[in-house]
């Protein structure tokens, strides 16, 4: 499997990984702030473009739509592993350390989080810089979500990367999301943030549909979309593999009520036996008395020998006739237990 970068104009001229990598090295600061090591990076014109792993095959996606309708055949590029760029306030130089920060609501675009179709609808092809110092990152993109739908900031822990999200995952969620883990990767569903390690920075975005062969659709920035100003890429789809997923958040306005129980069926009852097809010989019958039910009176003579001719023992004695037997060679009579059918020939 190759593996292969997406391209802009200014990734031309960017620093090639080995000497980004030194340039890493050189400037880490050791320093522990709560979970994680706090990176600063001086930023370059260049800004940072993601690394992209593309599958060998192309598998179509499956997407979740404002009904709870899934589109299984949805095109888009598959992806094996994405490693994103870094997050840094603009305003403040902190990492997301501890999710404080200066002139947070002036700088951070707020978008429609009423359904995760509508953040789709919303975000999809733009550039959510969210005061990223370094343009538009996985981060910028989750940081602008959690701002729009929980009023407040989402954190990195300190490292500036998106696979630290889940290092102090408490934070994260607060009161307005619920947190799972890559044991969890079945119930996936849309609107759910998905944090992947893989790489040097991990990455970060939203579930557009459940997993799919160990795929997902997955709607994020800096993944392969148009070249932003400052760094980064627009806001795309992907459709990506969980085998790097760390864990993920479900925002609470998302979950989806359980689905009702399906009622126990009534059974159809049998429908009465026709008594007058086939029935019993209780204590009390007589011909006569199943002449009236059946015929609505009684007629005595040939025609109750006519009659009784039809009705047969299909119990104690097989095949012959009832009553009219004292008078008739294949007859027997009416016995208690029997079961008698009538027969119209």
């Amino acid at each position: 499997m190759v593996k292969k970068s997406s391209k802009t104009k200014k990734n031309k001229k960017s620093l090639n990984l080995t000497v980004l990598l030194s340039l890493i090295a050189a400037v880490l600061v050791a320093s522990l702030v709560g979970i994680g090591v706090n990176i600063s990076i001086q930023p370059t014109d260049e800004g940072y473009t993601a690394e992209i792993e593309f599958s060998e095959e192309q598998l179509p996606a499956a997407i979740e739509g404002d009904q709870g309708e899934v589109i299984e055949d949805y095109e888009v590029p598959t992806v094996e592993e994405v490693d994103g760029g870094l997050f840094e306030d603009a305003n403040t130089g902190l990492s997301a350390e501890d999710g404080e920060y200066e002139d947070l609501g002036a700088s951070v675009e707020t978008f429609d989080t009423s359904t995760p179709e509508a953040f789709k609808n919303a975000t999809l092809g733009h550039c959510v810089y969210a005061s990223n110092k370094y343009g538009a990152q996985c981060v910028s993109l989750a940081r602008s979500f959690w701002y729009s739908y929980a009023h407040r900031d989402v954190s990195t822990c300190g490292t500036g990367m998106a696979k630290g999200m889940m290092n102090c995952a408490d934070q994260n969620a607060g009161d307005d999301f619920l947190i799972y883990w890559k044991n969890d990767a079945a119930q996936i569903q849309a609107g759910d943030w998905l944090v992947f390690e893989g790489g040097q920075y991990g990455h970060v975005g939203m579930a557009l549909g459940p997993v799919v062969n160990g795929y997902v659709a997955l709607l994020g920035e800096n993944q392969g979309g148009r070249y932003c100003e400052g760094g980064g890429a627009a806001t795309n789809i992907i459709n990506i593999s969980i085998k790097n997923l760390i864990g993920f958040y479900r925002p609470k306005a998302y979950i989806k009520p359980a689905p009702k129980p399906e009622p126990t069926p009534t059974p159809t009852p049998a429908p009465a036996e026709d008594k007058c097809k086939k029935r019993e010989v209780v204590k009390g019958d007589t011909l006569g008395k199943i002449m009236k039910e059946c015929k609505g009176k009684i007629q005595w003579g040939t025609a109750m020998n006519d009659y009784a001719n039809h009705w047969y023992s299909t119990k104690l004695n097989k095949g012959h006739t009832v009553f009219y037997g004292w008078s008739h060679g294949t007859g027997y009579g009416l016995f208690y237990g029997d079961v008698i059918e009538y027969r119209a020939n």
